[in-house]
């Protein structure tokens, strides 16, 4: 599995390909920086941001509001983002976070794609460099999970076989 200087990573497995349903886009954690980029994007004030679309802010990360459940950005019809180009970096980093496992820092999983990700299936998959540079930023701005148990990847796999195993029966 490739890895980098600074992250070790870890898919046990399990690849992903984004299918772009926008099941996974609930409403991110922030950074200023993240809101900073929101603001120039809409071409509206930083105070705008904060009062029209972001639930909190303590003056370095904060969280958007959600609509039914979902990002406030996320077109409820089309299921994309309507600030893509500037989406936040937590939903740069997606499914992958950045987690402490075995003593050292490893690009992974989030669990909750582990558990609920339409993307995901089994086989070897690789994690393109982009997500090494967002991976970085993660870690500066917002820190590192707990490690993921190696229990949800193996519950993870027998999720997808199991999902697997129903798409090829009812196709045939």
């Amino acid at each position: 599995m490739k890895s980098n200087k600074k992250f070790d990573v870890y898919l046990g497995g399990i690849a992903y390909h984004c299918i772009k349903c926008g099941f996974c886009c609930d409403a991110p954690t922030v950074t200023k920086k993240d809101l900073a980029n929101i603001a120039g994007y809409l071409k509206i004030p930083f105070v705008e941001v904060l009062k029209r679309y972001v639930k909190f802010f303590n003056g370095y990360i904060g969280e958007l509001k959600e609509i039914k459940g979902k990002c406030i950005f996320l077109d409820q019809k089309t299921k994309k983002c309507k600030i893509y180009k500037v989406r936040p970096l937590v939903c740069r980093l997606r499914p992958y976070s950045v987690q402490l496992r075995n003593g050292k820092l490893t690009l992974t999983y989030d669990v909750w794609f582990l558990r609920y990700c339409r993307g995901l299936y089994l086989g070897e998959g690789r994690v393109d460099e982009e997500y090494f540079r967002y991976a970085e930023l993660v870690l500066k701005y917002l820190g590192f999970e707990e490690s993921v148990d190696e229990e949800e990847f193996i519950k993870a796999k027998e999720r997808l076989l199991e999902e697997s195993l129903k798409y090829r029966k009812n196709r045939g």
